[in-house]
């Protein structure tokens, strides 16, 4: 009896992966490997969703509309959750990666946990080219922080071993299949895109297993389902742990999330050093130069948080605002303590729009061809894409320079501080529209463009 109660309190406290004594008596060989790997698993796997209107009848509405349709239809609109794929929980404030594919159209995101609780989620960003997407869910998990998936290590994978695939095929949640790594590095081509790291597995892979993870007998995530090919069986495509966490070292920093500046350059890769990692060009928009970080510096913790890997960095300092105080240890054994500061306007802009821009003079008016008087924000500069963002925006295909933004939203742009104050106040994945004078021929003509934010 005692012994039973004991692993009841164990299971309340450590959660289903925690296995008793008692329970291996009983279960013998039947506790293996793989089904304590899935244990270990499931807390961290999300099945993702969308809200999608029905129509609904009692049958008798083709009887009752031929009569009565135009003073009261019987049928009415009725929201229902519909599958789209899997996703992994990578940090405990609430951050899921997944497939770019799995979300692409939705509307709205709506994440089920393995304990049955529905959250909405917001784009964060995505690398359509990579077909990787964050995504946040809503909410505050302070109290009660979630399951995290726990990280192999990059390239540690072993051809023949088992490992397990969890996910939400036809929205069958939290579905396991079994199968061994069939092949490392394989190529594959997916319309422009070439991959050469490809994991190829056996396990089952269907329609909603998209996003989710594939994982060890350690219950380690060791890449995440991409697709089949469909005229075979037991051949599915699984992107690498590596390519996830160079994907989550990119969108992990303060700048994605708020108009905090931690001093890194966005489009500059962090990578592994002997014992942390080693920090890009550090910019002036934050305490770091005075505080004597620089480009090079090798980074082994943050707030005294071992930083073992890329990932370790992006989930130590995501959350952090304007204000706050950050303490690095570097590998020399030096600590730098600085504060998060604001990026400036010109940076802002370029962080989130990839656009320099410069304000509307009466000399630029005339030289453009517009009235003296005209307010806005003439486009100087457009970045190339792959130097601020993977996020692969349709827009830029159709701003380009000498356009002129006069309006975000519904708030007028005459200056840089204007469409700083806007952009202030969002984050990477959101929806803004601008509203700009574009040259079309030799005539100028209003367009509203809508922008995903970086």
């Amino acid at each position: 009896m005692r012994s039973t109660l004991r692993c009841l309190i164990a299971i309340l406290f450590f959660g289903a992966a925690w296995h008793c004594p008692a329970e291996e008596t009983r279960l013998g060989n039947r506790l293996t490997p793989a089904v304590l790997a899935v244990r270990k698993a499931l807390p961290w796997v999300v099945n993702i969703g969308t809200e999608q209107v029905i129509r609904v009848d009692d049958g008798y509405d083709v009887f009752y509309n031929d009569f009565f349709k135009w003073y009261s239809p019987r049928s009415k609109e009725v929201i229902e959750y519909f599958p789209l794929g899997s996703g992994v929980i990578v940090d405990p404030r609430g951050l899921v990666v997944t497939n770019y594919h799995v979300i692409q159209r939705a509307q709205r995101i709506e994440i089920r946990l393995w304990d049955g609780t529905t959250h909405q989620a917001e784009l964060v960003g995505f690398d359509a080219s990579n077909d990787l997407c964050l995504l946040r869910l809503v909410g505050d998990f302070k109290d009660k922080p979630l399951a995290t998936a726990a990280f192999a290590l990059p390239d540690d994978v072993l051809l023949g071993e088992t490992v397990l695939s969890v996910g939400n095929p036809f929205g069958l949640e939290h579905s396991v299949s079994q199968g061994v790594i069939s092949a490392i590095n394989r190529k594959l081509e997916d319309g422009e895109t070439t991959y050469d790291d490809i994991l190829q597995t056996d396990a089952a892979i269907n329609p909603g297993n998209s996003g989710g993870p594939l994982i060890n007998l350690n219950g380690e995530l060791i890449g995440l389902n991409l697709a089949i090919r469909h005229d075979a069986q037991g051949i599915g495509f699984v992107i690498p742990m590596k390519r996830i966490e160079q994907f989550l070292s990119h969108w992990l920093l303060p700048e994605r999330f708020s108009s905090a500046c931690l001093g890194m350059v966005l489009d500059q890769p962090f990578v592994m050093g002997n014992k942390g990692i080693i920090l890009p060009e550090v910019m002036s928009c934050s305490d770091t130069h005075r505080a004597g970080l620089q480009k090079g510096d090798e980074v082994v913790a943050v707030n005294d948080q071992p930083i073992r890997r890329l990932a370790d960095f992006g989930r130590a300092v995501w959350a952090l605002r304007t204000g706050d105080n950050v303490r690095m240890t570097l590998a020399a054994g030096r600590e730098v303590t600085t504060t998060v500061g604001t990026m400036r306007a010109p940076k802002l802009i370029q962080t989130r729009l990839g656009l320099q821009v410069q304000k509307l003079t009466r000399t630029l008016n005339e030289a453009m061809g517009f009235k003296p008087d005209l307010a806005g924000l003439t486009i100087s500069e457009i970045y190339p894409e792959g130097a601020f963002a993977r996020q692969q925006p349709t827009w830029r295909q159709v701003l380009k320079r000498g356009d002129v933004i006069i309006q975000v939203e519904d708030r007028l742009t005459p200056d840089e501080n204007a469409l700083a104050e806007v952009l202030s106040k969002t984050r990477s994945g959101q929806n803004l529209r601008l509203i700009v004078l574009s040259l079309q021929g030799r005539h100028y003509v209003t367009l509203a463009v809508d922008i995903t934010l970086n």
